[in-house]
């Protein structure tokens, strides 16, 4: 029992002393460290004073004391601060090389242990994908290989779900990559072998408390199709509703986490190897993609989307998107009003039973509501390619997949217009100038050069009747060129007029987007111009203006009236934020800390070497003493700027 009283009693100082510690050292110190080295320095410090006590005279070896109680109780005083002042040092120690934090604690220890696992797995997998397809040969030529495509598409498709993803998402990206790429990367299929039902159940039931039987009518356990992030069955709701529902692969989320981690990592080593790399900016381009995939990951962002999508649709009669139940739906889950219809993709079959004069109607009205979404109400449909394209048993079109959505800002999508309607009329001096308005350019930009390049790919766009995979591929080229950025979701817009035209020949051979743009895009620039638009955003702008009007004559009474009287000063205030202060301060504390540190501990070694006082003992004077006390309190200091010095600099 004395043992543990003794060990209780002891842990109890310590942890008295390890809030001293962290005190004094004013920085974010580790409690486990500093409980650990307090404990320590009782446990030794406490024989080490007496020791420290029989070799000043102060006391014997059987611990009776040589000098007066006063003088023995300031001796030992000294030599506990002198202990603290070790721990101190001590601490200190741990913080410059092993700041707190940096060393994770035993969970965060395993759980980084079985990522590293996880993402070494995943890493020798993808080594051998790449040594399998050649890729290692030709990363050094990068994009600008012509077998760089074929290579990367290979890899992509043997690495798994996440990958496949990414490869589908970069053939989109044509305002990145050049054409050969992307067609490489087109080519990729996320089919994949349906998950189990018990698993499918499983997901159901933890995200929405209850099994399929218990939650629906009907609920189909053979899937209607089968991705590799996830599936969707068909079920009927309770109140007689026919729905889809689309559920997330048990390990999907796990899989992303995975691959995107080692995607952003694999992206900065591209970054730091070769110069094409660098010139695309992959790390940030990684980042943004990783980010892009966990948004597909969580439904509700779908949700979200397809309630915007129908929204910007509500006026056109003629286009359905599917309702969400909201009830129903969760991060994994997403349920939806089935609708019956056939895809465009099925080629004929889905038109065969409409008539000439509804195929081009249908056609008109698919050009109209993509051009009404872009450029009028700002929220498009980003992946609009004829798989997610119905052609209803009523005769209406049904828009699916609204997991890609783009948004324009109302600046973006007038100058988009005039940039698109520019193109469309072969005025490159107008398409340059909308462009240097829209887009992030260099400030080196060669003007007349990118007119001419751009003149020529317009003029050769004019005699273009429909709109193909490579038809805005040539101009971003020239983009990418000149150090040009174009942002995600205008690229969106480009990639989703070049994908509805192929479902708008699937409707109507003879209908073109290009024709119907020509066409339409006047109307369009005359309705984001209309009267009441302009005065809408007319209205706002003049509150403003009316609200710093009314501010204007009190100001210039006082200004006027300083310059009247002689009094009209400029002043400046140095350091007038507040960070500036802080930091400021910080400077101040410290300098002032260190100047006290280095005083006292030269004061230290004067009082320690000059020996004259009173002889407390034989082996101690007061000047000594008194030298040892002020030997603390320099180092202490001096300790406690050390701190704070590696802590801001980490």
């Amino acid at each position: 029992m004395v043992w543990v009283y003794t060990a209780l009693s002891s842990l109890v100082l310590a942890a008295g002393l390890a809030a001293v510690i962290r005190r004094i050292l004013g920085a974010r110190v580790g409690w486990l460290r500093t409980l650990v080295v307090a404990w320590t320095a009782l446990l030794a410090g406490i024989p080490l004073s007496g020791k420290v006590a029989v070799s000043a005279g102060v006391a014997t070896e059987r611990g009776e004391l040589t000098t007066s109680d006063g003088t023995a109780a300031a001796f030992l005083l000294v030599a506990s601060l002198w202990v603290f002042a070790a721990a101190l040092a001590v601490v200190m120690l741990l913080e410059v090389l092993v700041p707190s934090g940096s060393v994770p604690g035993p969970r965060e220890a395993v759980g980084r242990l079985r990522a590293w696992l996880r993402r070494t797995r995943r890493y020798l997998q993808i080594a051998r994908a790449a040594t399998g397809s050649g890729l290692g040969a030709v990363l050094r030529g990068g994009p600008g290989s012509a077998s760089f495509g074929p290579a990367l598409a290979s890899v992509f498709n043997r690495s798994g779900v996440t990958f496949v993803k990414l490869g589908q998402i970069l053939a989109t990206r044509d305002d990145l990559l050049p054409a050969e790429t992307t067609r490489a990367l087109a080519t990729l299929q996320s089919d994949a072998d349906p998950e189990p039902y018990d698993a499918v159940a499983a997901t159901i039931t933890a995200d929405l408390g209850d099994r399929p039987e218990a939650l629906f009518r009907t609920f189909d356990a053979e899937p209607l199709a089968a991705a590799s992030v996830a599936q969707v069955h068909t079920a009927t709701t309770r109140d007689g509703r026919d729905v889809v529902v689309k559920v997330q692969r048990s390990k999907a989320r796990r899989q992303v986490e995975v691959d995107t981690d080692i995607l952003v990592r694999l992206a900065a080593t591209a970054e730091q190897r070769w110069p094409w790399a660098r010139d695309m900016a992959v790390s940030r381009l990684a980042a943004g993609l990783a980010q892009s995939l966990r948004e597909e990951l969580d439904y509700r962002i779908e949700a979200g989307n397809t309630a915007a999508g129908a929204a910007a649709l509500r006026d056109r009669a003629d286009i359905v998107v599917p309702a969400v139940d909201t009830g129903l739906s969760t991060r994994r889950v997403l349920v939806m009003d089935r609708l019956h219809g056939v895809p465009l993709s099925n080629g004929e079959a889905a038109v065969a039973g409409l008539s000439a004069e509804r195929r081009v109607e249908l056609a008109d009205t698919l050009i109209g509501a993509l051009l009404d979404t872009v450029f009028v109400a700002g929220v498009f449909h980003a992946d609009l390619h004829p798989g997610n394209i119905l052609v209803l048993d009523d005769g209406r079109l049904g828009l699916l997949d609204f997991g890609a959505v783009g948004i324009l800002d109302t600046e973006t999508r007038q100058l988009l217009a005039l940039l698109l309607f520019a193109i469309l009329s072969d005025d490159a001096v107008s398409a340059v100038d909308a462009l240097t308005l829209a887009f992030d350019v260099p400030d080196d930009l060669d003007v007349p050069l990118l007119r001419r390049e751009l003149g020529r790919e317009i003029a050769a766009l004019q005699l273009r009747t429909t709109v193909g995979g490579d038809t805005f591929a040539r101009i971003f080229a020239v983009l990418r060129r000149h150090g040009i950025a174009v942002p995600g979701d205008v690229a969106a817009a480009f990639r989703t007029l070049t994908s509805v035209e192929a479902a708008v020949t699937l409707l109507d051979p003879g209908s073109s987007l290009l024709q119907s743009a020509r066409s339409q895009l006047p109307s369009l620039l005359k309705r984001l111009a209309e009267p009441k638009r302009v005065a809408a955003q007319a209205v706002s702008q003049a509150g403003v203006v009316a609200a710093i009007a009314r501010r204007l004559p009190e100001r210039v009474e006082h200004l006027t009236r300083a310059l009247g009287d002689g009094t009209f000063t400029v002043r400046t205030r140095a350091f007038g934020d507040a960070e500036d202060r802080a930091w400021l301060r910080d400077q101040v504390n410290n300098g002032l800390a260190a100047a006290f540190g280095i005083t006292a501990c030269i004061l230290a070694v004067v009082l320690a070497l000059s020996g004259g006082g009173p002889q407390l003992t034989d082996e101690l004077s007061l000047f000594g003493l008194l030298g040892l006390a002020l030997g603390f309190c320099g180092v202490t200091l001096a300790l406690r700027v050390v701190v704070r010095l590696f802590q801001r600099r980490e």
